[in-house]
């Protein structure tokens, strides 16, 4: 399905970048035991071949180098201590002048329109556009590059893919996307004179995230000697999984956001997130149920958890710049009973609720830095859970994942198919029409019909 073209290394222009040590901080160090971010961006390319390999991806690689300029993080590498070292350094991002990232050209023969739809489909076609992460392993150190990027033609259906994995450690979603528009500004107006002009240079001191809770020293003795994980999607079998998109309307979200407000026990908090991700976790355990997937043994009072990250940078004190290029998110927890949430009436309420409250503890609790609160328990939490009672989010529309522009328009289609080995959702602003929401999803077949009949019918019934 896939023929690469060419596999090139690209550096930020030479001597435009000093030698960077970058120290981990506290929101970076708890991110190295988990698997890496693979996302994928597919537009309308009405070019030719020769085109893509004469014009296309010269470009690429020149804009790229200047966006690495300002970006140089992604042509770093991840320095951690060898589980076998007898004394371990403490972990470090580290950038050496022609340091460089993975960049890949292919082709595909798949088709790209089904590929961009809504409907669901077989998610093996989409691991080959996710680039491979390699790492080195020294006799006292293992050097991990953080990402590698991939450009995918589709020569008979007019389309092109931009695939992305990185480690989290790396950056926060907010973070990377920054890199994603700028990468896309600079190759459509053919320099970085329009991300100078509007002041969006990445920060990417970390020096500015201050441990004032101490929960460095915590999160280094839980990661000490993990080695960092490195999942091809591409040698995994997918048991028949397929992914599929779900858009809940502007009026919807409305409807649902009226229907909580109107119940005087449920928290102030009552957004768009709460709602969409309350009706959706819902929906998750009811199409779980009604297959009897990993369900045959759960019990009433079994405890049911939905994880979701919360961007810290204007909650800090003082706050940090909204252009750094790291890590700066914390999580909250919400938890219900299974018996609770499955009730037909009252389950999207109680899942709700349980939302707006943990936003509620972390955002009004008038503590300084008060968003950290109970930070220091996230890995060990996340340890002590059942993972499949565990339901979590990744992206947010406010992340505007549909806003870079190479030059061809928007993209058509936003997948993060790192969703596909856990479960979890994706979620997004809608391309066309604002204040629609979009969900992703990754399920065996089974419950993916399943899932898509409770969705619909329960928004009827609003």
């Amino acid at each position: 399905m896939i023929n690469v073209i060419q596999h090139s290394r690209v550096s930020p222009p030479p001597g435009a970048v000093a030698n960077q040590f970058l120290p981990l901080t506290f929101f970076d160090l708890m991110w190295i035991p988990i698997p890496p971010v693979q996302k994928l961006l597919f537009y309308d390319f009405h070019h030719s071949k020769s085109h893509f390999t004469d014009s296309l991806i010269p470009l690429l690689k020149h804009t790229l180098s200047l966006t690495l300029k300002h970006f140089f993080p992604l042509a770093s590498n991840l320095i951690l201590p060898s589980s076998s070292s007898s004394n371990p350094s403490k972990p470090e991002i580290r950038y050496v002048d022609g340091d460089s990232v993975s960049l890949t050209f292919a082709e595909s023969s798949n088709d790209y329109n089904y590929l961009t739809g809504n409907q669901p489909r077989n998610a093996d076609q989409f691991s080959p556009l996710v680039p491979k992460l390699m790492q080195e392993v020294y006799t006292n150190k293992v050097v991990v590059p953080l990402a590698a990027l991939q450009v995918t033609l589709f020569p008979e259906s007019a389309g092109i893919c931009f695939g992305f994995n990185y480690h989290h450690v790396l950056a926060d979603g907010k973070a990377f996307q920054g890199f994603m528009k700028a990468w896309a500004s600079i190759t459509k107006f053919g320099s970085d004179a329009e991300l100078l002009a509007g002041g969006y240079l990445p920060f990417c001191d970390r020096t500015m995230i201050r441990d004032r809770i101490g929960v460095e020293k915590t999160f280094l003795s839980q990661v000490c000697g993990h080695e960092i994980k490195h999942e091809d999607l591409r040698h995994q079998t997918s048991n028949n999984n397929v992914r599929a998109m779900f858009v809940i309307a502007r009026t919807d979200v409305q409807r649902l956001k009226e229907l909580v407000m109107a119940r005087p026990t449920i928290p102030l908090h009552v957004s768009t997130f709460t709602v969409t991700c309350a009706y959706m976790w819902v929906c998750s355990l009811k199409s779980r149920a009604s297959t009897k997937l990993n369900d045959k043994d759960v019990d009433d009072d079994e405890l049911e958890h939905f994880v979701f990250p919360m961007d810290c940078r204007e909650r800090l004190d003082p706050p940090i710049l909204a252009t750094y290029f790291g890590n700066c998110i914390t999580f909250c927890f919400a938890t219900a009973r299974h018996s609770q949430l499955m009730e037909e009436e009252e389950g999207f309420f109680v899942a709700a609720k349980s939302i707006g409250e943990a936003i509620a503890t972390k955002v009004h609790n008038g503590e300084p830095d008060g968003v950290l609160k109970g930070l220091e328990t996230w890995l060990s939490q996340i340890g002590s859970l059942k993972m499949d009672r565990v339901r979590s989010i990744a992206g947010s529309p406010k992340l505007r994942h549909y806003e870079p522009d190479f030059g061809w328009g928007r993209p058509q289609k936003n997948e993060i198919v790192s969703i596909d080995r856990t479960g979890f959702f994706s979620m997004s602003e809608c391309r066309d029409s604002q204040g629609d929401v979009e969900f992703g999803v990754c399920y065996p077949k089974i419950t993916m019909d399943a899932f898509a009949s409770i969705f619909v019918h329960g928004l009827k019934l609003l």
